[in-house]
C-alpha cells in the first residue's frame, strides 16, 4: 500500500510538473523576442507607409476632380451667361417681329385700294387681301358713298378706303 501511494504520488507530482512545464512552454510562445517585435513594428511601418501613400494618391485626385468641377462650373456659367444674352436678343427680335407683322398686315391688307380696268365692287371684295369674300362688297360702297354714286359704276384711278374688321 504505500508502495502505492508512492506510485500514486509519483503519478500527481509527474502530471503536476509536466503541468507546469507545458504552461511555461505555452508562456515562452506567447512572449516575442526583441527581433520578432522589431520585425512586426516593420511591418507595421510599411503597411502605414502604404496606407499614407494611398491616401496622398487620392488627396491629388480629388484635387484634380475639384480644378475639373471648377473649370465645369465655370463652363456653365458661361454658357448661362450666353443664354441670358440670346434671351435679350430673342425678346428683341420677337419686338421687332412684332412690328413687321403688323406693318406686313397693313401692307399685305392695304387700307386704301385703286381700282383698275375691269374692276368692280364684287371682284374687289373678292381679292384675298382685301376681304377674300365677294358678298362684302357692300361694306366697300358703304365706307366710300361719297366717291360712288353708283355700286354698279366705278372708274379706274378712283382710290376706295377698305374698313377693315
Amino acid at each position: 500500500m504505500k508502495t502505492l501511494r508512492i506510485i500514486l504520488s509519483a503519478a500527481v507530482v509527474g502530471v503536476l510538473v509536466l503541468g507546469a512545464a507545458s504552461q511555461a512552454a505555452a508562456q515562452q510562445e506567447d512572449k516575442m523576442t526583441l527581433e520578432e517585435w522589431q520585425i512586426a513594428l516593420d511591418e507595421c511601418n510599411a503597411r502605414e507607409q502604404a496606407a499614407n501613400a494611398t491616401i496622398s494618391d487620392l488627396d491629388q485626385q480629388i484635387a484634380d476632380l475639384q480644378r475639373q468641377i471648377d473649370d465645369v462650373d465655370r463652363q456653365i456659367n458661361a454658357v448661362r451667361d450666353d443664354i441670358r444674352g440670346m434671351n435679350q436678343q430673342v425678346s428683341s427680335t420677337q419686338g421687332e417681329l412684332t412690328q413687321v407683322r403688323e406693318e406686313l398686315e397693313r401692307v399685305r391688307f392695304p387700307e386704301f385700294y385703286e381700282v383698275v380696268r375691269g374692276d368692280c365692287l364684287w371682284n374687289i371684295a373678292k381679292k384675298d387681301y382685301i376681304y377674300n369674300d365677294p358678298f362684302q362688297w357692300p361694306r366697300i360702297y358703304e365706307a366710300n358713298k361719297d366717291k360712288i354714286k353708283d355700286p354698279d359704276l366705278i372708274y379706274p384711278k378712283q382710290v376706295f378706303k377698305i374698313i377693315r374688321p
